[in-house]
Protein backbone atom coordinates (compact mmCIF):
# COMPACT_ATOMS: atom_id res chain seq x y z
CA UNK A 1 0.00 0.00 0.00
CA UNK A 2 1.26 3.47 -0.90
CA UNK A 3 1.22 6.04 1.85
CA UNK A 4 -0.51 9.25 0.76
CA UNK A 5 1.54 12.44 0.85
CA UNK A 6 -0.09 15.07 3.05
CA UNK A 7 0.72 18.79 3.21
CA UNK A 8 2.12 20.37 6.36
CA UNK A 9 -0.32 21.68 8.91
CA UNK A 10 1.52 24.28 11.01
CA UNK A 11 0.49 24.89 14.60
CA UNK A 12 0.73 28.68 14.14
CA UNK A 13 0.12 29.50 10.45
CA UNK A 14 0.43 33.24 11.08
CA UNK A 15 4.10 32.71 12.00
CA UNK A 16 4.92 30.95 8.73
CA UNK A 17 5.51 34.19 6.75
CA UNK A 18 8.83 35.64 8.01
CA UNK A 19 8.32 39.01 6.23
CA UNK A 20 5.59 39.94 8.71
CA UNK A 21 7.72 39.37 11.82
CA UNK A 22 9.05 42.13 14.03
CA UNK A 23 12.74 42.33 14.78
CA UNK A 24 13.29 40.01 17.74
CA UNK A 25 15.18 41.39 20.72
CA UNK A 26 17.11 38.90 22.86
CA UNK A 27 16.50 38.77 26.60
CA UNK A 28 19.86 37.32 27.60
CA UNK A 29 22.41 39.38 29.52
CA UNK A 30 25.57 37.62 28.36
CA UNK A 31 26.07 37.59 24.61
CA UNK A 32 29.14 35.33 24.96
CA UNK A 33 27.09 32.30 26.01
CA UNK A 34 23.52 33.62 25.65
CA UNK A 35 22.94 32.82 29.32
CA UNK A 36 23.65 29.10 28.86
CA UNK A 37 27.01 29.13 30.65
CA UNK A 38 28.78 27.61 27.65
CA UNK A 39 30.43 29.81 25.03
CA UNK A 40 28.75 29.68 21.61
CA UNK A 41 30.41 27.56 18.93
CA UNK A 42 30.96 30.47 16.51
CA UNK A 43 32.65 32.45 19.30
CA UNK A 44 34.78 29.51 20.49
CA UNK A 45 36.14 29.17 16.96
CA UNK A 46 37.42 32.75 17.09
CA UNK A 47 39.86 31.66 19.83
CA UNK A 48 40.25 27.97 18.93
CA UNK A 49 40.07 27.80 15.10
CA UNK A 50 40.18 23.99 14.81
CA UNK A 51 37.70 23.37 17.66
CA UNK A 52 35.70 20.15 17.20
CA UNK A 53 32.51 20.20 19.24
CA UNK A 54 32.21 16.41 19.07
CA UNK A 55 35.69 15.65 20.46
CA UNK A 56 36.69 18.73 22.50
CA UNK A 57 35.42 19.86 25.88
CA UNK A 58 32.70 22.53 25.90
CA UNK A 59 34.08 25.95 26.90
CA UNK A 60 32.79 27.47 30.14
CA UNK A 61 31.92 31.17 30.02
CA UNK A 62 34.13 33.29 32.27
CA UNK A 63 32.33 36.61 31.74
CA UNK A 64 31.98 38.20 35.19
CA UNK A 65 28.44 39.43 34.36
CA UNK A 66 27.34 35.90 33.43
CA UNK A 67 25.53 34.07 36.20
CA UNK A 68 25.00 30.90 34.14
CA UNK A 69 28.74 30.48 33.62
CA UNK A 70 29.27 30.05 37.36
CA UNK A 71 27.60 26.61 37.10
CA UNK A 72 30.50 25.36 34.94
CA UNK A 73 33.47 27.23 36.41
CA UNK A 74 35.95 24.94 38.09
CA UNK A 75 34.37 21.78 36.64
CA UNK A 76 37.13 19.68 34.98
CA UNK A 77 34.66 18.38 32.37
CA UNK A 78 34.60 21.84 30.78
CA UNK A 79 37.40 23.84 29.14
CA UNK A 80 38.44 26.56 31.60
CA UNK A 81 41.15 28.21 29.48
CA UNK A 82 39.14 31.23 28.40
CA UNK A 83 39.96 34.20 30.60
CA UNK A 84 37.66 36.99 31.75
CA UNK A 85 39.27 39.19 29.07
CA UNK A 86 38.57 36.70 26.28
CA UNK A 87 34.93 36.23 27.29
CA UNK A 88 34.44 39.98 27.69
CA UNK A 89 35.84 40.56 24.19
CA UNK A 90 33.65 37.77 22.76
CA UNK A 91 30.63 39.33 24.48
CA UNK A 92 31.50 42.72 22.96
CA UNK A 93 31.92 41.26 19.46
CA UNK A 94 28.68 39.33 19.69
CA UNK A 95 26.82 42.49 20.78
CA UNK A 96 28.29 44.40 17.83
CA UNK A 97 27.31 41.58 15.48
CA UNK A 98 23.78 41.65 16.86
CA UNK A 99 23.64 45.43 16.35
CA UNK A 100 24.75 45.05 12.71
CA UNK A 101 22.11 42.36 12.19
CA UNK A 102 19.36 44.59 13.58
CA UNK A 103 20.54 47.52 11.45
CA UNK A 104 20.55 45.40 8.29
CA UNK A 105 17.04 44.12 9.06
CA UNK A 106 15.90 47.70 9.68
CA UNK A 107 17.42 48.85 6.38
CA UNK A 108 15.68 45.99 4.57
CA UNK A 109 12.35 46.93 6.12
CA UNK A 110 12.97 50.60 5.35
CA UNK A 111 13.74 49.85 1.69
CA UNK A 112 10.57 47.74 1.41
CA UNK A 113 8.51 50.60 2.83
CA UNK A 114 10.13 53.04 0.40
CA UNK A 115 9.47 50.71 -2.54
CA UNK A 116 5.84 50.31 -1.51
CA UNK A 117 5.34 54.04 -1.00
CA UNK A 118 7.09 54.86 -4.27
CA UNK A 119 4.58 52.70 -6.11
CA UNK A 120 1.69 54.61 -4.55
CA UNK A 121 3.19 58.09 -4.92
CA UNK A 122 2.01 60.52 -7.58
CA UNK A 123 5.52 61.98 -7.90
CA UNK A 124 7.59 60.88 -10.86
CA UNK A 125 10.88 61.06 -8.95
CA UNK A 126 12.12 61.18 -5.35
CA UNK A 127 12.41 64.47 -3.50
CA UNK A 128 15.68 66.33 -3.64
CA UNK A 129 17.41 67.00 -0.29
CA UNK A 130 16.16 70.60 -0.43
CA UNK A 131 12.58 69.48 -1.08
CA UNK A 132 12.87 67.00 1.79
CA UNK A 133 14.03 69.77 4.12
CA UNK A 134 11.12 72.01 3.10
CA UNK A 135 8.64 69.16 3.51
CA UNK A 136 9.98 68.34 6.99
CA UNK A 137 9.77 72.00 8.02
CA UNK A 138 6.19 72.22 6.76
CA UNK A 139 5.32 69.05 8.63
CA UNK A 140 6.79 70.40 11.88
CA UNK A 141 4.88 73.63 11.45
CA UNK A 142 1.66 71.82 10.63
CA UNK A 143 2.03 69.85 13.85
CA UNK A 144 2.21 73.07 15.84
CA UNK A 145 -1.30 74.33 16.56
CA UNK A 146 -0.67 78.03 15.81
CA UNK A 147 -2.14 78.90 12.34
CA UNK A 148 -0.59 82.39 12.31
CA UNK A 149 2.91 80.95 12.81
CA UNK A 150 2.19 78.45 10.08
CA UNK A 151 1.27 81.18 7.57
CA UNK A 152 4.37 83.24 8.43
CA UNK A 153 6.66 80.23 8.18
CA UNK A 154 5.09 79.13 4.89
CA UNK A 155 5.78 82.60 3.47
CA UNK A 156 9.41 82.45 4.68
CA UNK A 157 9.89 79.01 3.17
CA UNK A 158 8.46 80.12 -0.16
CA UNK A 159 10.77 83.16 -0.18
CA UNK A 160 13.79 80.97 0.65
CA UNK A 161 12.90 78.50 -2.10
CA UNK A 162 12.42 81.25 -4.69
CA UNK A 163 15.71 82.88 -3.69
CA UNK A 164 17.57 79.56 -3.84
CA UNK A 165 16.05 78.75 -7.24
CA UNK A 166 17.09 82.18 -8.51
CA UNK A 167 20.69 81.71 -7.26
CA UNK A 168 20.84 78.16 -8.68
CA UNK A 169 19.99 79.51 -12.15
CA UNK A 170 22.86 82.01 -12.17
Amino acid sequence: MNIPQLPREPIRPELENPTDKEIWVPKWRCFCCRDTGLVGLNLVRLAIPNYDQCRDKPVACQNPRCYAGSDYRGDPNYDQRFTVGICTELDKRSREDWQRTVESHFKTIQSRVQDASRGMSLRRCDRTPDEELVANKRHELACSADPKKLEEAEKELEDECEEKAYHDKF
